[in-house]
């Protein structure tokens, strides 16, 4: 046996590409010149992929090869099939439930209903053409995901096969190993599953609903917020650093507004009145996310102080030749990337976008404002009695808040 272990299947760099070594009985690992190192089962002179070293440690490569000679010379299960079923299994234990409990399911259907691989691209495409995701990063990541987590196990299924327990098998451990990737992909399998009912393909939607899935219990971490003392240092260095005038309006707009980071860089100059200063965000269509509206989805509008409504002026000037959609836009009118924000505060120091709401707070409760203006101020969520007596929006105190607040966070109080 050339390799018995990690570390020298690690150490290994083949000199030519398809060198192999053997690493087990009937396993072998075929190395390549750009580093892939691929692991694979020879049986009656047949090569058989098993799986790429780094996605399976040697030992579960090792296990995995010995299971599945044993159901190739016991005949249970053709070479064609064994290929079929490795490609859509993620462990040793999926495997063999794969080859007993389903083995005519293996190879492609002849009989015209498609698999999951072509019906999820086909619906990837399709939110492609009708620009669901606004940025690079967010337009690849489902294929990317799919790719990475779902293609081996279910891409050659066809979806009449799909079983209600082989999604929640495939996605659970997604859901414990990262919150935000496991309910990414279920509701990327439902979309796809809802469009095979559609279809006809299908007569239910197998997918589990999301509050049928184990969850991590999320740690409570509070944003890192300025003490607001440090505000008009904050401002005096925004002032003199190097980013653009469309930036630099942007982030004072956190600051001063306290809103999140999604809701200025999408913020829309036909929500504001230039003249008197009213920025008016409307309520959150159905279905719509929460970028660009505030979080509880309902309408509010908030008064620009006159200062922070000079610079939109400026801004809004300095594009009249070609009118944009959104404020803060960038290169091809696309709206500001809220990351960009989040980045920038950072190089400040320890400073979140959202801990703002945090420093108007602290900063209102040291001047003896009421704590019911300042919930109005960030349209917080009221609680108690006062969710059901104080319902006056209050804007003209909040209008005198924002001028105040300018004030202080300026320097010029």
């Amino acid at each position: 046996m050339d390799f018995t272990t990690d570390l020298q299947i690690r150490k290994w760099k083949p000199n030519s590409n398809n060198e192999i070594k053997r690493v087990g009985k009937g396993l072998y690992i075929r190395g390549f010149l750009s580093g892939r190192k691929l692991f694979q089962i020879r049986f009656k002179q047949k090569w058989i992929d098993l799986d790429d070293y780094g996605s399976k440690t040697l030992a579960a490569a090792q296990e995995l090869s010995l299971a599945s000679l044993r159901k190739l010379k016991s005949n249970e299960v053709s070479i064609e099939q064994l290929k079929a079923s490795l490609s859509r299994s993620a462990s040793t234990d999926d495997f063999s439930d794969e080859l007993q409990q389903r083995p005519s399911e293996i190879a492609a259907s002849a009989t015209g209903v498609p698999t999951f691989d072509e019906m999820y691209r086909q619906w990837y495409k399709l939110q492609l053409k009708v620009n669901r995701w606004s940025h690079k990063s967010s337009r690849s990541k489902p294929i990317r995901s799919y790719e990475m987590h779902l293609e081996g196990a279910l891409g050659n299924l066809r979806v009449d096969k799909i079983t209600r327990i082989d999604l929640k098998n495939l996605l659970q451990p997604l859901y414990l190993s990262n919150r935000d990737l496991g309910p990414a992909l279920r509701g990327y399998v439902d979309e796809v599953l809802e469009e095979a009912v559609d279809a006809e393909l299908i007569g239910y939607n197998p997918c589990p609903p999301h509050k049928r899935f184990a969850k991590p219990q999320a740690k409570v971490r509070h944003a890192p917020s300025l003490h607001f003392e440090q505000l008009p240092a904050l401002w005096t260095w925004l002032e003199a650093a190097p980013f653009s005038f469309t930036v630099k309006v942007a982030m004072k707009t956190v600051i001063v507004t306290a809103h999140r980071a999604s809701v200025v860089a999408f913020a829309r100059w036909d929500h504001i009145d230039l003249k008197t200063g009213k920025w008016a965000i409307p309520e959150r269509p159905e279905g719509a996310n929460n970028v660009g509206y505030m979080k509880s989805g309902r309408p509010f509008a908030m008064q620009l102080p006159s200062g922070l409504l000079n610079e939109f002026r400026s801004l809004h000037q300095s594009n009249a030749s070609e009118p944009l959609e959104f404020v803060f836009a960038m290169n091809g009118g696309r709206p500001m990337n809220a990351e960009t924000l989040r980045r920038n505060f950072k190089k400040f120091g320890d400073v979140s976008s959202h801990g703002f709401r945090n420093s108007l707070k602290t900063w209102a409760l040291h001047q003896d404002i009421d704590q019911f203006l300042v919930d109005r101020y960030v349209d917080h969520s009221l609680v108690g009695l006062d969710r059901a007596y104080r319902r006056d929006d209050m804007y003209p105190k909040r209008a005198e808040l924002a001028e105040k607040y300018y004030s202080f966070v300026t320097g010029a109080a």
